[in-house]
């Protein structure tokens, strides 16, 4: 029987790695799901309680399947009887579970309630891995992952047996089942309610078994991808939907919203696939089983009073009104009976009848596609959604039936909306850039709602419009005879979700361009903007007339076709757009006029960012129409400031930050503008001025958008973070495109000599990055709201992440912000030594506040985004190098365990990883094992021994290390050199983890423990490497230069490892001495027989003098030295030592001056010598520049020889 471990293992080594399986791995998959097919038939069904095995717990001995008697203590039965009834599970099973805890964590000197929670752990680790081996079988058939077609064919054919074996039954039983509060499920009144999993966290069992049920529902919907559902199975999903979808009305949560999800869509895929079902060994099932049709009927046609259940039946209804819609005729055919006819037909209509009163589609809209959960969700399965989705759509708008209707529905929002929306005051007018829970009151019409629909539809997919003629035929329909501006806006934002690919932009371009439609064209966005600008003009010219009011219908309707031009320009041919818009002047004219909605001036901002990239020479001529048209920003004092105030108030856009956006709590102008100057600048190839013709907007954007940011008012918090984000995005560009010069320096410190900090120097003599640079230096507004924004925390983060809209926004704001400050660490030093005592490194200020250093540190923990953690990681490389006391710091901050067990998560997530890291920088991995490497000679306690779990409360050298006891980052290195897995993958962790045990053991503190527990019986560290990559085939030079290469970097740290522990060893040890002499059986007996090998340990090779050996001895004398020589060349080896040693044939030639010469030359390291350096850093020799250098001596060594022959040679004269 193969472990769950084991077969997720080799899943994903042969379906997810980076390169196609090997034989060996196939032979491996084939034989680990042969083996495992009884515990997924049997899914998560394990042996109950038994009166006869709760006896023999009691009796204190049990046997173990092929095992040994079992002794157990009182505690032991005590633990074991807990898990049965907290588990309901058999009590042998319960003492396996202690028994692989001890294994795997050492139970000694441990308390029993963790014992218990670790044994719970160990089951539901087991439970994970096998329903996610599961999932991914699923995930390897379903999804176009590369894999080889016949490997895929064998798959699929072990998954349709399983799931036509009842598996699928049991996959919505199981959803169902594990929501109950008993021993199964989530747990009994009495049960413990806390577990700990694989690292060793404290997690709470309901939120373990929450996840198991939505891995439950992802394996749910792709089952229905690869065999057709059941009728029962699809009423029983039905079912367990109604209950799930009333619990999500109750509690919220994210989790159970994705679970309600998954069997929304499982329905749904199930009903629409089964309808369009054309092949002949898949033919359609559902709509063949007539009592099926009349059952289902029935069940979707109830109404209910709960609006959140009735949604998600809604959901299903329309499902199944394409379904009926879709095979109405078959199954008419096929019956023969006009009566059943008219049936399907009346059912049709009910159905449509209740999904169109209940407005399906704004359901669908509100509740699903817009939520956080679903946007939060795993993305295959999102595309697979969004897919399903399509085809939904697609099937219904392609039926005369769902036409009528959709007809019907246009008419009527056509007659009952306004035809013009009357302006108001400013606080009172609404803004499209609204987020879902503020959706405005027209969108209920639905019509209007499945325009929308369409729109989220195809927002992030996009590939799915490739060839769909019956959606553009739909636009056609839907863009004819807009009587008011709802509908209107409704039909271009979904226009602009059509031009999302090159080719439906093209479309649009032609769409609009021509005479499709009467009044809907780019002209009619361009006149209008025209008309407005003529208009203010007029009012401008009049004395004292005031501007007249921007009507709403005309501003969002402009919003809208500003939407579409945008995504136009945006992703049209880059060739074709150049001619599309020669003049684009009249998006700037409106951008001065105050009485222009903010939202407005934010979508012409917006649509303007894109003709950017159109040309080089467009940016120009935007630059121009931006100083001609757009607001001014002028610098005044910061807000709040109490210095004195301009005395006549300008139209800039400070006014408009703070006294037109502010009052409405709404801030689009102020991004859209921020977002376009950092796109300008980002373009700006002159660095000659070093920034400083953008020290106004600096500024600006300092004082009066990022200063008083936590200060603002935000009715939606999308915008606060879009405002935050491009603040932050200003501030990264400064501090990376802009260098820090000696001249920098000495005008800093004249400025110093002034009597307050607080005078700054004058606007001219400011650049940007040196006064951001100041304020970190000196913890001022940039640096206090910065950490104002990473300082609630990793776990506070990750909640809003997965539970919030702005999830996304707000990690990319914490993203920046950590990316800000390495870019300050890298500057801050160069600098402090003479800005002192006014500025400090910027180590210096976070050292005043302890919780600042954590909070940056613990950002490691946050593994949706592995660019955070590797941010994370530079700042501790960093802090660790300047900060002799942040290991003290940590400790007393309570911080450093949990600080600990992150990196080891982070290294261990990394090392699980299946695809291939390209660039060593961006590896996780690399990066932790580097800083310990880095950390290992600096002074005690350091990071390293903080991070490997030696024990902070005595000296170093004395800690006895228990990794197993332990979950640490040397648990994880160990494990990883245990198992070597993918090494295709992992090679520069394992090349690293092999650097970074022999850096620790030459460290006179870490020496001895280090060395001790290698030697241990326990790891066999030695002796079993000895064994693996010590006599392994390199990789082939062709198929991975990168792997061959740390292939034998990982050789050549193994052997100095071993010559280490042979040289240093302590032979008075017994641990060590029984090591060396094992070590060198194995070096100098390996072509011995078993028999003789195992005599090894009681009796040494080096040690028998008897005559059995002497023959011995004598037979294998020549390869007993070649290994001793090479063993004793190894104590040799410098790396990266610039001498190379030769062969003797070499060391003998009369040349080996001459090499040495070429090769030990600094000059020859520079460009065009015989060095060059690889990707990683490694020195290599060329060997062709090698080889013509060598040439060269060879030359002027045979020349000066036939000279000095000639010269010197009185018999060669003569004959010459």
């Amino acid at each position: 029987m193969v472990s769950p471990k084991q077969l997720l293992a080799t899943i994903e080594s042969a379906l997810l790695g980076p390169s196609p399986p090997t034989p060996t791995q196939r032979i491996e998959l084939t034989h680990a799901i042969r083996n495992s097919l009884p515990a997924l038939q049997s899914l998560l069904s394990y042996p109950p309680p038994r009166a006869s095995d709760r006896a023999q717990v009691q009796s204190k001995e049990v046997r173990l399947p092929d095992s040994a008697p079992i002794p157990l203590d009182d505690q032991d039965v005590q633990i074991a009887l807990k898990l049965s009834d907290d588990l309901h599970l058999n009590e042998v099973e319960c003492v396996r579970l202690i028994f692989s805890a001890n294994q795997e964590w050492g139970l000694l000197g441990r308390e029993p309630l963790e014992i218990l929670r670790l044994a719970a752990g160990i089951w539901y680790t087991e439970r994970r891995d096998l329903i996610t081996a599961l999932y991914a079988l699923l995930r390897a058939v379903v999804l176009d992952q590369g894999i080889e077609v016949d490997l895929v064919a064998g798959v699929h054919k072990y998954l349709e047996d399983l799931i036509n074996n009842g598996l699928r039954q049991r996959l919505i039983a199981l959803i169902k089942e594990l929501n109950r509060e008993e021993s199964a499920g989530l747990g009994g009144p009495h049960a413990e309610n806390y577990v700990l999993d694989s690292r060793g966290s404290l997690v709470e069992r309901r939120a373990v078994v929450c996840r198991e049920r939505l891995i439950l529902g992802h394996c749910l919907v792709l089952s229905v991808l690869v065999v057709r559902t059941s009728s029962k199975d699809v009423k029983d999903a039905f079912i367990v939907l109604k209950d799930c979808s009333a619990e999500v009305n109750v509690s919220g949560d994210t989790l159970k919203l994705q679970i309600a999800f998954c069997l929304l869509f499982s329905l749904m895929i199930a009903l629409i696939s089964d309808a369009l079902s054309t092949d002949v060994d898949k033919a359609s099932i559902l709509s063949r089983d007539a009592s099926f049709r009349r059952d289902f009927q029935e069940l979707v046609i109830v109404t209910g009073s709960d609006p959140n259940i009735e949604g998600f039946i809604n959901g299903v209804r329309l499902a199944w009104t394409v379904h009926l819609m879709l095979t109405q005729d078959n199954s008419t055919t096929r019956e023969k009976m006009s009566v059943s006819s008219s049936n399907e037909m009346g059912n049709i209509y009910s159905c449509l009848e209740v999904i169109c009163s209940n407005n399906v589609f704004q359901f669908l809209l509100d509740k699903i596609l817009r939520t956080a959960a679903f946007q939060n969700d795993d993305e295959d399965m999102i595309y697979i959604y969004k897919a399903y989705l399509h085809k939904l759509m697609t099937c219904f708008l392609s039926q005369p039936i769902a036409r009528d209707k959709v007809k019907e529905m246009k008419e009527r929002a056509m007659s009952t909306l306004c035809p013009y929306l009357m302006s108001g005051s400013y606080d009172n007018k609404l803004d499209t850039r609204m987020n879902a829970q503020q959706t405005i009151v027209f969108s209920s019409e639905p019509f209007v709602s499945l325009l929308e629909f369409v729109s989220e539809i195809y927002q992030k997919e996009p590939e799915l419009l490739s060839g769909n003629d019956v959606l553009w035929t739909f636009v056609s329909f839907a863009g004819e005879d807009h009587t008011n501006s709802q509908t209107l806006v409704a039909f271009l934002k979904m226009l602009s979700t059509l031009a999302s690919t090159e080719e439906g932009a093209s479309k649009v371009f032609e769409l609009l361009k021509g005479k499709t439609f009467r009044s809907i064209g780019w002209s009619t966005l361009f006149d209008c903007l025209s008309v407005y600008d003529q208009k203010f003009k007029q009012s401008l010219q009049s004395t004292g007339a005031m501007l007249p009011e921007f009507e709403e219908g005309d501003a969002k309707a402009l919003v809208a076709y500003l939407d579409v031009l945008q995504k136009v320009v945006e992703n049209g041919d880059p060739i074709e757009r150049k001619n599309w818009f020669p003049d684009i002047e009249s998006l700037f004219k409106l951008l001065s006029y105050e009485n222009v909605p903010p939202y407005l001036k934010g979508a012409l901002r917006n649509t303007i960012i894109t003709f950017i990239q159109v040309s080089p020479a467009l940016k120009d001529t935007i630059w121009s129409y931006l100083e001609q048209y757009d607001l001014p920003v002028v610098v005044g004092p910061p807000v709040g400031s109490s210095m004195h105030q301009i005395s006549t108030q300008v139209y800039d856009m400070r006014f408009e930050l703070n006294e037109v956006e502010a009052r409405r709590e709404r801030y689009p102008s102020t991004i859209s503008f921020l977002n376009l100057l950092n796109g300008l600048i980002a373009e700006e190839r002159d660095m000659s001025d070093r920034g400083h013709r953008f020290v106004g907007i600096f500024r600006f954007v300092y004082d009066h958008v990022f200063g008083p940011f936590p200060q603002r008012a935000y009715a939606d918090p999308c915008e606060k973070w879009h405002l935050i984000v491009a603040c932050l995005q200003h501030f990264r560009m400064i501090l990376s495109i802009y260098d820090i010069k000696e001249e920098d320096i000495a005008s800093v410190v004249d400025q110093s000599q002034l009597p307050t900090v607080a005078q700054s120097a004058p606007l001219e003599m400011q650049l940007p990055v040196l006064e951001l640079l100041k304020d970190f230096m000196s913890g001022k507004t940039v640096f206090r709201n910065i950490m104002g924004i990473l300082l609630p925390g990793v776990n506070v983060i990750i909640a809003d992440r997965t539970s919030q809209i702005y999830g996304q926004l707000l990690e990319r704001a914490v993203h920046l912000s950590l990316e800000i400050i390495i870019h300050v660490l890298e500057k801050d030093l160069f600098l402090a030594d003479y800005w002192r005592p006014l500025y400090q490194t910027l180590d210096t200020i976070l050292a005043q506040d302890q919780n600042l250093i954590v909070a940056l540190l613990e950002y490691v923990r946050y593994d949706f985004q592995p660019q955070i953690q590797q941010c994370s990681i530079k700042i501790m490389s960093i802090l660790s190098s300047r900060m002799v006391g942040l290991v003290p710091l940590l400790l007393k901050s309570n911080a450093s365990n949990s600080l600990v067990e992150d990196y080891a998560a982070c290294l261990e997530l990394r090392s699980e990883e299946c695809q291939m890291i390209e660039n060593s920088r961006d590896d996780t991995g690399v990066l932790i094992i580097q800083l310990l490497i880095d950390n290992i000679n600096r002074p005690a306690p350091n990071v390293t021994h903080l991070l490997l779990k030696f024990d902070m409360d005595m000296p170093v050298e004395r800690t006895v290390l228990q990794p197993k006891f332990h979950y640490s980052c040397l648990k994880v290195i160990l494990d990883i050199l245990e198992n070597l897995s993918k090494p295709d993958v992992n090679a520069l962790l394992h090349e690293f983890g092999f650097q970074l045990l022999y850096e620790l053991c030459l460290d006179p503190l870490t020496c001895d423990p280090i060395m001790d527990l290698l030697s241990t019986k326990k790891y066999q560290f030695f002796l079993k490497h000895l064994h693996t990559i010590g006599v392994a085939p390199l990789p082939k030079r062709n198929n991975n230069q990168i792997v061959r290469i740390s292939s034998l970097h990982q050789r050549a740290w193994l052997l100095k490892l071993l010559a280490l522990e042979l040289h240093t060893g302590d032979m008075t040890s017994p641990t060590h001495r029984e090591m060396c002499q094992n070590t060198l059986s194995q070096i100098f007996v390996c072509d011995m027989g078993e028999s003789e090998l195992d005599l090894r340990t009681s009796n040494p090779l080096f040690l028998r003098n008897d005559a059995d050996y002497a023959e011995v001895r004598s037979i294998t004398k020549t390869k007993v030295i070649k290994r001793v020589l090479e063993l004793l060349d190894v104590f040799l080896f410098r790396s990266p030592d610039t001498s190379v040693r030769y062969s003797q044939f070499v060391s003998n030639t009369k040349y080996n001056l001459q090499v040495e010469n070429i090769l030990g030359n600094p000059s020859t390291s520079e460009k065009g010598g015989v060095y060059y350096y690889s990707e990683r850093g490694d020195r290599l020799i060329d060997l062709a520049s090698f080889r013509d250098r060598l040439w060269q001596v060879n030359i002027l060594h045979y020349i000066s020889t036939i000279i000095f022959a000639v010269g010197g040679n009185s018999r060669f004269r003569r004959v010459m």
